[in-house]
């Protein structure tokens, strides 16, 4: 009976250490390609942002940007009668596009401006790093360079539009940058003497992936661990 147990846990041993080759494989490439899924894919338009405003008198606003596709929301003050939000792009070449990799984008900064120069020139600048925690910098040192078998270009993109409190900022990633469309923030309806208020707070149907879930998560994991070093 001990004999039978004692092989028991032999074989059990030789499953876990025939599969853990692999298993250390699976992590080693999911470590590697987490941070460029934290970017969101821009292969068609998409939304990557939605920046609503309240005034706070003077020229400054609370800005409330929610993010596409994690739908979460954060709020900023900022100081001037325009916002600029910043984006920083990925373009794969080669083997990596026939493999199937796709293009990213992810949200850089966030920050208030001037619509007249002179202004501009007597106001300190309002920035905000809108950048996400990757547990390695990917930057334009790591991918640029002509060398590179995989990226073929890191670049940034801006949009930058009026303050209005009335409306809803949407922005949207493409192949070629960063665009914005506004929408009144809430919508009142009447029919039949009934009137409905509609207040839209939808996340713009841009639900990611599950590999997409499970790079976040894991690259999340890695920051705390980098962390503690």
């Amino acid at each position: 009976m001990q004999k039978q147990k004692k092989k028991g846990w032999i074989r059990t041993l030789m499953r876990v250490w025939y599969w853990m080759p692999v298993l250390l494989i699976l992590l080693l490439t999911l470590s590697l390609v987490a941070p460029f899924y934290v970017y969101s894919r821009f292969n068609s338009q998409q939304p990557v942002a939605r920046v609503e405003f309240e005034s706070l008198g003077n020229n400054w606003y609370l800005a409330s940007v929610t993010r596409f596709p994690e739908c979460t929301t954060a709020s900023y003050r900022i100081h001037g009668d325009q916002w600029q939000l910043d984006a920083a792009f990925v373009k794969w070449k080669g083997i990596a596009v026939l493999l199937g990799a796709e293009s990213r984008v992810v949200l850089d900064r966030l920050s208030g401006r001037f619509r007249q120069i002179a202004q501009a020139k007597d106001q300190e600048p309002t920035l905000h790093d809108l950048k996400p925690d990757t547990w390695f910098n990917l930057s334009e040192p790591v991918v640029d360079g002509s060398d590179s078998l995989f990226v073929d270009s890191y670049f940034g993109a801006s949009v930058y539009l009026d303050i209005q409190t009335d409306k809803s900022f949407w922005v949207y990633k493409t192949e070629d940058g960063l665009t914005s469309k506004s929408r009144p923030r809430s919508l009142i309806t009447q029919q039949d003497g009934v009137m409905t208020l509609v207040i839209e707070q939808g996340c713009g149907n841009s639900d990611p992936s599950l590999v997409e879930v499970i790079a976040r998560y894991w690259n999340e994991q890695l920051v705390m661990i980098k962390a503690w070093f």
